[in-house]
């Protein structure tokens, strides 16, 4: 079988949310996105372990789940289907048909209604691949929402990976040759080999993607082979593969109302109703050394400690945040940022600067759990947020990485992903 790859695939288009329209638009973004501003708390991982990637091997029988929230009172008839696509992110040619085995769109089970907590929500949960329906080919899934039999009345986004574990890649975190930058960047270098594929062209025939941190907004492209070996790409320090190393995330527990936790000054009654937590001001970090500390890699973990694993009863909190600074940040906006926020730049995460108290300030409505987080600085004009500014870069920050190789499939018109490594920074 020959299989090639088209050389004008792009770099995927980052989520633009630092604006008032981000639920005012129905136009279909092939991101995660949500377009209803009542779903809150979209999750999508492997079933056992909700702080895992969508990211599934073809053929596996390990599903998926899809899990989030409606503070809408009343019930919806939503379906789901999925939408193959190339490595950019763009549509592929192929019909439904030619990719998913059973039906092109299924039902979403009814909802659970939340016990035991102060906000009420409906709880929505699918998994897939199931019976009626599952991906046939490896590459790039958007899982769509939308409610009925209506596919233009979409609901949310959320992509997902299938992959075949045909292609080989090595790859690991070694100090980059700019002495300049070794104290904040991790330079990653790889190899992948294809044995048994065919590959005309390998400079533009393959197509290599990164992600640190599963940070879509930030995915690195247009990597480009310096040494070729028979069926072997040597990737030696490609400049796309130079990332800032960034900060150890900031943590907060919130499984637990009934007391503080550490990062937690004390707790209140929202005039909502709602429990508040009134966080410690966050300390500032840009010109700090670096210091090590355990963190989920920006990840948001659901969960009540008094009720153990059922999402059901992990209530809606208000968490309220500070970040003290010398003077107000000019050119841009500042948020909090990570899985809590989808890796976006939302606009209900946005930081009001308090001149009086000098300091950057947040009051947020989040689902209960451990919650990871970082301040991003979002220049005006820019889609992606820079995490350095606020809060430093230092080459020994934990990391994960996560490298997809695609190929061009010329008989059925697609990239498929056959190949991908998970990376740590430190693990290897």
């Amino acid at each position: 079988m020959v299989v090639t790859m088209l050389a004008s695939c792009g770099t995927a288009q980052p989520a633009i949310s630092g604006t008032e329209e981000y639920y005012s638009t129905q136009e279909l973004k092939y991101e995660d996105h949500i377009y209803s501003p009542t779903v809150q708390t979209v999750q999508l991982f492997k079933k056992g372990f909700e702080l895992s990637p969508p990211v599934i091997e073809l053929g596996s029988t390990e599903p998926l789940v899809l899990r989030f929230d409606d503070f809408s009172p009343d019930v919806e008839d939503l379906s789901y289907t999925l939408v193959h696509c190339n490595a950019d992110w763009i549509p592929s040619d192929l019909n439904p048909s030619q990719y998913l085995g059973g039906v092109p769109t299924d039902f979403i089970p009814q909802p659970r209604q939340s016990f035991n907590t102060l906000k009420h929500f409906l709880e929505y949960e699918v998994e897939f691949p199931n019976d009626m329906m599952k991906p046939t080919v490896a590459g790039n899934y958007l899982v769509k929402v939308f409610r009925g039999s209506d596919q233009e009345d979409v609901v949310l986004t959320r992509r997902m990976l299938v992959f075949e574990n045909r292609i080989q890649v090595d790859a690991r975190i070694v100090p980059t040759r700019n002495v300049e930058r070794r104290d904040a960047d991790q330079q990653l270098e790889l190899t992948v080999r294809y044995p048994g594929i065919t590959v005309p062209d390998p400079f533009s025939d393959v197509y290599v993607a990164v992600l640190q941190n599963m940070r879509w907004d930030d995915l690195r492209t247009a990597f480009r082979p310096k040494f070729v070996r028979d069926a072997e790409l040597v990737y030696d320090q490609p400049a796309a593969g130079l990332f800032q190393g960034g900060n150890e995330w900031r943590g907060v527990d919130l499984k637990s109302m009934r007391y503080s936790t550490v990062r937690m000054d004390h707790v209140i009654t929202s005039p909502e109703g709602l429990d508040e937590a009134i966080l410690l001001p966050d300390e500032k970090r840009e010109y700090r050394i670096y210091l090590d500390m355990p963190d989920i890699n920006g990840k948001h973990l659901v969960k009540n400690d008094l009720v153990g694993a059922d999402p059901l009863s992990a209530d809606y909190v208000y968490v309220d945040l500070t970040l003290p600074r010398s003077e107000e940040l000019t050119g841009g906006d500042v948020y909090v940022y990570g899985a809590v926020t989808d890796f976006q730049c939302l606009r209900d995460f946005r930081c009001t600067w308090d001149a009086a108290r000098k300091a950057y300030t947040l009051r947020a409505l989040v689902k209960q759990g451990y919650m990871d987080y970082q301040y991003a600085f979002l220049p005006a004009g820019s889609t992606v947020p820079d995490l350095s500014k606020l809060e430093g870069s230092h080459y020994q920050t934990e990391n994960d990485y996560l490298v997809l190789v695609y190929v061009r499939d010329y008989q059925l018109r697609c990239d498929r992903l056959l190949g991908l490594r998970f990376l740590n920074s430190r693990k290897g």
